[in-house]
């Protein structure tokens, strides 16, 4: 199993082995509409065809660097280091005046170098040590290899459902989680129901995965449900460390 090159807000890491485990054999196509970290992406093994999307344009543009350009992005990081005062010329940096690769690289330093993968504030700790994977050479070859035969789309999940949606194709949906705080994104009841609505339609497979909550089981009470729990937190607080409930809702 590959590790993505980022942490991200609602990644699948404690789950990916469960997903993996229910993808269909029979299916061509895999399509992943919410991209992120792509923790199921790299970790399963490839399908005959495979399509990655999200709407973050510097989360896209970050993969299509590692696709295209890996040898410079990692040339330009070998020796940086964890620094609070690098963190904040990044995050002050005005992305319009950046080449795609600056954009890149900026990106890739601000979300493996702050606090829970948020890109926000700098990132530190008494327990753990700083993530230096960004800075040694050839980590993102391999990455780069599972990229080179894959498409990768920066647009709306409808308008990537509408352009790939086969019976041979299976979707797998890891939306942001409904009434949930900490995504970047506005993903309110109205996207959700778009969501839905399209899934119901679907001429192919999904499997959905989303946070327990009595709408969503409304939502989808026609379609397969299986319960999980998972430990989660991007918090300092030990209390908030504990076990939240999960839904695998399928169409199959």
């Amino acid at each position: 199993m590959l590790k993505p090159p980022i942490p991200r807000m609602g990644g699948k890491s404690r789950l990916r082995k469960t997903i993996i485990e229910m993808i269909p054999e029979q299916h061509t196509c895999y399509v992943e509409l919410f991209l992120g970290a792509g923790w199921v992406y790299f970790g399963k093994e490839p399908s005959k065809v495979e399509v990655i999307n999200d709407i973050d344009k510097e989360l896209i543009n970050l993969f299509n660097m590692i696709k295209y350009h890996a040898p410079e992005v990692e040339r330009m990081l070998e020796y940086q280091i964890s620094s609070r005062d690098m963190f904040d010329e990044y995050k002050n940096y005005t992305i319009e005046h950046l080449t795609e690769i600056n954009r890149a690289v900026r990106f890739l330093y601000l979300i493996t170098q702050s606090f829970g993968g948020r890109g926000n504030n700098y990132g530190y700790g008494t327990t753990s040590k700083p993530k230096p994977q960004i800075f040694y050479k050839n980590v993102l070859g391999e990455l780069k290899e599972r990229l080179r035969n894959t498409y990768v789309e920066n647009l709306s999940f409808e308008k990537v459902i509408d352009k790939y949606d086969r019976e041979h194709t299976f979707f797998f949906v890891d939306p942001p989680y409904f009434e949930t705080c900490g995504y970047s994104d506005k993903f309110g009841e109205e996207h959700h129901l778009l969501l839905r609505d399209k899934l119901i339609n679907l001429k192919g497979k999904f499997l959905l995965t989303i946070n327990d909550h009595e709408k969503v089981r409304e939502w989808y009470k026609d379609f397969n449900t299986k319960e999980a729990e998972v430990l989660y937190s991007v918090s300092n607080n030990m209390e908030a460390r504990k076990k939240y409930k999960e839904l695998i809702i399928t169409n199959y």
